[in-house]
């Protein structure tokens, strides 16, 4: 299936100043597919190491680490040289061998005339800990599940996505609005991760997507076991099971509250399962903040924040959630589509590569998502459905001096006044020129 990130692969070998890269992100995203795709298709020859499979290639960083020795020593264990100015090689599960993260520093001091690629499960999480990240010697990628417009290439709707894109330019509206947003709603089911979107597009039922979502979250949960300490785990487990009650609450704010992680908690003694989900790349974190005003990180505040997580599908999944649940015919289950429509546009907002705030001190008076575009700091408004009446992205807007609101809802493309309106399935498209 079509990734973006192959483009920015691309971009990479092309760069006359590349260094050797490591793609970060969650488990089963598809940064293996997608690296392997690219290497066959740019290179003459692909070493590829996994250093999980492989264990007996972390001999290779036992003893020096001059990159010449190093490939010395793969050229002898794999019985094949290589040629530095036609291949790229590839050390996957780099987590596994910490002595070849230390080692891309000198690949990028002393040979960098071989193109490397570093990837691995939780790598983000390992780093953090151990502390052997080489800071300035390497590139930087990140790995999402799908997103939305990526959901509808594998579909073979993206001409559909297309038309979108041009309303967007203009703010008129979308002849195929309603198949689009029926596409949406199909995203929020089924979400971006690659096995899931797969047997989506090959016609299998839902409740077979959901064994494909379910396996998933089990093994999420037993990297969280597996890479954690038995107290951390117990938290971290914790913390990733509140998630859903936490963004379908009765008072209505999808604010992270430690009570619903477990009775008695606290943030000192919490704060460290959050900071790990986070780099596990499972999570994404929303800070609040106190003013509207750039540099908008200047006005964070870390103790109220609120947990998003990354596949809206894995989330649909832990909700147990039916295509019924969304046709919004009990006020009941409101509170529930809205946090699965903020989720979405967090997830939307992230991988355009956005850092998303929030602003407010209560659900009645809240901007869900705030963020910086070259116009200024603008609110953006999150609404499951059609009815779209708020007072809050208004008065943020009248207080910091916005260039303008936008309401992301149910509604066609449109431009009222101050607020422009960005349909559902739109979101990705939001900073584009």
């Amino acid at each position: 299936m079509k990734r973006k990130i192959s483009e920015k692969l691309v971009a990479w070998k092309q760069s006359d100043s590349k260094k050797p890269l490591m793609l970060f992100g969650a488990r089963q995203t598809g940064k293996t597919t997608s690296i392997l795709e690219f290497a066959h298709a740019n290179y003459d020859q692909v070493i590829y190491i996994d250093f999980y499979k492989q264990p007996q290639m972390k001999a290779a960083f036992n003893g020096s680490l001059e990159p010449a020795a190093i490939i010395a020593t793969l050229e002898a264990l794999l019985r094949r040289k290589i040629d530095a100015a036609h291949t790229l090689i590839v050390f996957d599960e780099i987590q596994e061998c910490d002595r070849a993260i230390t080692a891309l520093k000198f690949f990028c001091t002393d040979a960098i005339e071989y193109d490397v690629v570093a990837a691995g499960s939780l790598l983000g999480v390992h780093v953090a800990r151990e502390g052997s990240f080489p800071v300035g010697y390497v590139d930087m990628l990140t790995m999402h599940p799908m997103d939305f417009e990526e959901f509808c290439w594998a579909l073979d709707e993206g001409m559909a996505f297309d038309l979108a894109r041009q309303s967007y330019r203009s703010f008129a509206s979308c002849v195929l609005h309603e198949r689009l947003m029926g596409l949406y709603q199909s995203y929020l089911l089924v979400g971006g991760m690659p096995e899931a979107v797969l047997a989506h597009t090959n016609g299998r039922p839902l409740h077979e997507v959901r064994e494909i979502q379910e396996a998933l979250r089990v093994a999420y949960v037993a990297d969280m076991a597996k890479y954690a300490t038995n107290v951390d785990a117990a938290k971290i487990i914790e913390c990733w099971e509140s998630l859903p009650s936490q963004l379908a609450k009765e008072s209505g704010s999808t604010k992270f509250i430690w009570k619903y992680v477990a009775s008695g908690a606290k943030a000192e003694r919490y704060s460290s399962a959050i900071d790990w989900l986070v780099a596990s790349g499972v999570v994404s974190k929303c800070t609040q903040i106190s003013e509207g005003v750039s540099p908008l990180k200047s006005f964070e505040n870390p103790s109220s924040f609120k947990i998003y997580v990354a596949d809206t599908g894995l989330l649909s999944c832990a909700y147990d959630a039916t295509p019924a649940d969304f046709e919004g015919k009990d006020n009941r289950s409101a509170r529930f589509r809205g946090g699965m429509a903020e989720n979405y546009v967090m997830q939307q907002l992230v991988v355009s590569g956005f850092k998303p705030y929030y602003w407010g001190m209560q659900s009645t008076h809240e901007v869900e998502f705030v963020i910086k575009l070259e116009d200024g700091v603008v609110p953006v408004e999150v609404k499951s459905g059609r009815r779209v009446a708020s007072t809050s992205a208004n008065r943020f807007a009248e207080k910091y001096g916005c260039p303008y609101i936008i309401r992301v809802s149910g509604k066609n493309f449109g431009a009222d006044g101050n607020v422009r309106s960005v349909p559902l399935y739109a979101v990705g498209l939001i900073g584009e020129r």
